[in-house]
């Protein structure tokens, strides 16, 4: 038999490699490159804008080359059935061929039936899910690619920095919203995850009175360790950041939220990026829309205008003030604001206003009534990608009165098109959008929507108001600064400048700074 000493030395370093070896992890995504293989184009799950930041991430480091990615999200059987009909085995094949282009998707029941990425069902809810994409992450992934970093989204990833930093491997968090499920430790034992050896790493919500307590009762914040527990921690916007800091969103997020990411800005390990749109929003080739670019946005405008009052059963007015809901309808959003402020400006403005959006069944009911008593001036639509582009295209204003932001994109969408925002000043808006100023001591112009600061029906009116008298300057005044905001918003909001400053994270993660 031998001896202790005789033992062969196991070594932890990870191998050596070319090129640094990162492991992103998304609950969702928009599409994958084709570079990634033609069977990349099967798979798709978007639940928000993660899915398009995740898709714009992984394209930009898969061009660069300078990273052995390799990226992790679950298998949603039921999403990649409706893009194509394959059978069973054939999806198995799918996944074998996308694991050999560092595509690798997480089998299990609680994913194959969702119709929506982040639906919950008695069977299955989100704790579970969530539970069952780490377990695979932690127990296989984490030991079989040695990643130098992983890269972790919201709160479904919570628990893998945590498991990352017990391996030796480096983490980076990001926050794209604080939602947040809770597990005790012996749940999540009993789901498979060995939570014993890093259970020092993660945050419980109530202070651990003893061992059996912790382990049976005190239960583990997902989303606040994730923040805790990885080396880097970064919001999607740098006003959000501030502001849950600052303690200015107590009734929204989350006190452990608050303290960890705290913690990170003392320590000088947490910062914001700024999210972008998708390099495929575009309306020069958008699918759903007559197409136009900056020297044509007039003609364009109009086209998609006339297209979309006749789907959505708008009167065919081409001068009315259109403004485009394009957020889901949650409290969050500020539907309550539109729905006070609509009828004032349908009457006083000659406004039409176009939503395309699902959500809470309480708020779509109360806009498809009133829809129902302002015909030819509001309709509503439950979300559908192809008409929620044509009305981006034909809209004239973007509407985003948020409670709060941690980012937004549809106003930096809202511009490449000529659609100008109508926001309110926080979080991500803060970053992204400045009052539009055409008049002549302004030289060219400047500014690119419509803002406001109070939560409150009154600001968002004034607002809105300010846009349609934007509306009705002359067509050529107009037209001169669409023209300017168009050209400005693919400048500044791209995903080229966002894939930068996260390749800057990766770069001090690995340089040890």
């Amino acid at each position: 038999m031998a001896k202790a000493r005789d033992l062969p030395e196991i070594s932890t370093r990870r191998p050596r490699r070319a090129k640094p070896r990162v492991l992103l992890c998304t609950p969702e995504i928009t599409e994958l490159p084709e570079g990634m293989g033609n069977a990349a184009n099967y798979i798709r799950a978007k639940g928000g804008g993660l899915g398009d930041v995740s898709a714009g991430l992984i394209h930009h480091l898969h061009e660069s080359a300078e990273f052995d990615l390799h990226v992790v999200l679950p298998r949603y059987d039921e999403k990649i059935h409706q893009l194509r009909r394959i059978t069973p085995l054939q999806l198995d094949t799918l996944v074998t061929i996308l694991q050999r282009q560092g595509v690798h998707l997480v089998r299990d029941s609680a994913f194959s039936h969702l119709p929506e990425v982040y639906g919950d069902s008695p069977d299955h809810p989100r704790v579970r899910r969530a539970e069952a994409f780490q377990r695979h992450i932690i127990n296989q992934l984490l030991d079989d690619l040695r990643p130098d970093i992983v890269h972790c989204n919201d709160w479904m990833t919570g628990l893998v920095p945590a498991a990352a930093a017990e391996r030796g491997i480096k983490s980076l968090f990001t926050v794209h919203n604080v939602y947040t499920e809770k597990q005790t430790p012996q749940n999540l034992d009993r789901s498979g995850i060995d939570v014993r050896r890093f259970l020092e790493r993660l945050y419980f919500e109530g202070f651990p009175h003893d061992d059996v307590h912790t382990w049976t009762v005190n239960t583990v914040d997902f989303l606040a360790t994730g923040i805790l527990a990885a080396d880097l921690a970064n919001t999607v916007s740098k006003t959000f950041l501030e502001e849950v800091v600052r303690g200015e969103l107590e009734e929204v997020v989350p006190a452990s939220i608050r303290a960890v990411l705290t913690r990170k800005v003392e320590e000088g390990t947490a910062f914001g990026i700024l999210n972008a749109p998708n390099v495929t929003v575009d309306p020069r080739f958008g699918r759903h829309i007559v197409n136009f670019d900056s020297g044509s946005v007039s003609e364009g405008k109009a086209a998609n205008k006339s297209l979309l009052q006749e789907r959505m059963g708008l009167d065919p007015d081409p001068e009315a003030p259109l403004f485009f809901w394009p957020s889901r309808l949650y409290a969050q959003k500020g539907p309550g604001l539109l729905k006070a402020v609509a009828p004032l400006l349908v009457e006083a403005e000659g406004a039409q206003i176009a939503l395309v959006a699902s959500g809470d069944r309480s708020w779509v009911r109360k806009f498809r009534k009133q829809a129902a008593a302002h015909p030819g001036r509001i309709a509503y639509s439950p979300f559908r990608e192809e008409l929620s582009e044509l009305a981006r295209a034909a809209a004239d204003f973007v509407l985003m009165p948020s409670r709060y932001e941690p980012c937004g994109l549809p106003q930096m969408e809202g511009p490449r098109f000529g659609t100008l925002p109508v926001a309110r000043l926080t979080g991500g808006l803060r970053d992204t959008v400045t009052e539009l100023d055409a008049s002549a001591r302004a030289g060219r112009g400047a500014g690119n929507g419509f803002v406001f600061e109070d939560f409150d029906e009154a600001s968002l009116e004034a607002a809105m108001r300010r846009a349609a008298a934007f509306h009705r300057l002359p067509l050529e005044a107009r037209q001169a600064q669409l023209r300017r905001v168009m050209a400005e918003g693919f400048e500044q909001f791209n995903q080229g400048v966002t894939a930068g400053r996260y390749i800057e994270a990766y770069d001090r993660l690995l340089s040890g700074r």
